[in-house]
């Protein structure tokens, strides 16, 4: 009977330990899948926040166009250039006739930009990247006319060469801004006033919290009104 006996507990004590072990293993695998579980959470986290952040400057357009508007006048492209005019005068007394040329020379100093009120352009977030849709650019301020000189080529006895003079210099402005007005279309000026707004757009937002990457910034023109 005791040797049936001390069987008998033999058998409950494997059971015991066979089935603790059981237990035992049975946990490990389930912290074992929830330490997976919260790995895989982290990693899906981790990649959901990269992504995020080759769009997050999309959040940002709004505050862009404001920023835009406040710096409207510091993002005018300048431009220089050496003008001039010349004129003939010719004057008649008692069938005696007299000819003279004056020319002016001056710099004319150009200041083109976008109208970049809030409610004048828009911004596109699009597969391509950010563009811009915007009225062509146009002068901003009327040009600046300095260094300006004067020379007599020719000067004729009864001819008013100063008075020439004078009125070439009172025209110099007037004519000025009929260069500018022409300019405005021309393609280097439009490739000027674009690098001037997308360089300062595409800083503005690259600086924003969470963001990690700004696609290429497109401009499109409008058709004019």
């Amino acid at each position: 009977m005791k040797r049936i006996a001390w069987i008998s507990c033999a058998a409950l004590a494997v059971c015991l330990l066979t089935a603790g072990a059981a237990s035992w293993w049975a946990q490990h695998r389930v912290d074992s899948a929830l330490a997976q579980t919260a790995q895989l959470q982290r990693q899906v986290t981790e990649l959901n926040n990269a992504l995020l952040g080759y769009t997050r400057y999309t959040s940002y357009l709004t505050a862009g166009k404001q920023t835009l508007a406040e710096q409207m006048k510091l993002l005018a492209a300048t431009v220089v250039r050496e003008e001039g005019a010349t004129q003939i005068i010719e004057k008649s007394v008692l069938g005696i006739a007299s000819t003279g040329v004056v020319a002016i020379t001056y710099t004319a100093e150009y200041a083109f930009g976008f109208d970049l009120r809030p409610e004048s352009y828009e911004l596109h977030a699009t597969n391509g990247g950010i563009e811009v849709h915007i009225h062509r650019p146009a002068l901003v301020a009327a040009p600046a006319v300095i260094n300006l000189q004067h020379r007599i080529l020719s000067g004729g006895l009864l001819t008013d060469n100063k008075g020439a003079v004078i009125k070439l210099s009172q025209e110099a402005a007037k004519r000025a801004r009929q260069q500018g007005e022409a300019m405005a279309s021309d393609p280097a000026v439009l490739a000027l006033c674009e690098k001037s707004l997308t360089e300062f757009l595409y800083g503005f937002l690259t600086k924003q919290p969470g963001v990690k990457q700004v696609p290429r910034i497109r401009v499109v023109y409008k058709p004019s009104a």
